[in-house]
Formats: structure tokens, sequence, C-alpha cells
């Protein structure tokens, strides 16, 4: 199937079932429905769509740092409130932050937008070491960097 098919596809479901956000319930049937498209382009269609995601499906967003900072956040407070979420946050993080990696290693890209990557890889490792800690060390770091590019 065509990833514009499974595009349509997944325009269809959403019309469907006349969703107005996406939480458990509607992420498992998206899943299910559509087992055959990555969660990446479902949670780009679900953005693109305006349809508010609850965390941990909604995952981390790495565009830039406010996006990162207020992504952790989110999934932060999920992780205390909910622990039958805990694993899917963390692998949510640990994914995004592979991607970040992987972006930073990309030596075609710029200087810095690798540096922008690597700044992000520190942030998600802080939170996979300790989610609960993160609001407070990314308020002192963004302090200790206040004439960086990257803030």
């Amino acid at each position: 199937m065509t990833r514009q098919a499974k595009k349509d596809r997944f325009r269809e479901l959403v019309r469907s079932r006349a969703w107005t956000r996406v939480g458990p319930e509607e992420w498992a049937a998206m899943r299910e429905e559509a087992s055959d498209t990555s969660e990446a382009s479902l949670r780009k269609w679900l953005r693109e769509s305006g349809i508010p995601v609850e965390q941990p499906f909604a995952g981390v967003e790495v565009k830039t740092l406010d996006e990162l900072e207020h992504s952790l956040a989110e999934m932060a407070r999920v992780y205390q409130e909910n622990p039958e979420t805990r694993k899917l946050c963390r692998a949510s993080v640990i994914r995004a932050k592979d991607r970040a990696r992987f972006a930073a290693k990309n030596a075609r890209a710029a200087p810095g937008k690798r540096a922008l990557k690597e700044e992000m890889v520190q942030w998600m490792l802080v939170w996979l070491g300790d989610p609960t800690m993160f609001g407070n060390w990314v308020t002192l770091r963004k302090a200790a960097l206040p004439d960086s590019p990257l803030t």
C-alpha cells in the first residue's frame, strides 16, 4: 500500500470515528487498524489534522528546544501520574533520543543543527535518568546558556 493510500485510510478512520482527541483507546484502535503504518507517520498526520493527542501517544517533538522541553515536561507528568504508561514514555523518549543522536552525527547537516541535536540528546538522557528532575534541570540548563544560539 502506498504512503498516500495509508494517509487516506488514516483520514477516513479519524473521520468515521469522529475523534476530537486521541487517548489510549483511540491510539489502540488506530494502531490496530493501521498496523502497517509507522507510529511516526500516525503522529505526523495527527499533528497535521489538529486533533489533540495525549502523552505518551503524542511522542517527543524534536524540532526546537522549546518543543522538546514541552514534550518532555508533559511526558514526565504522565510518567509520574500513571505508572502503567512508564514503559511507553521511556520507549518514546529513547526512540527520539536515538533519532536525535543519528541526526547529530550526520556530516552533511549544518554544524548548528548538529549542535542542536547533540544538546537535545543530552536533555533526553537527563529525562531518562530521572523524569521527575527534568523540569528543574532544564531550568538550570537554560540559565547556564543564556546567549547560546541553542536557547
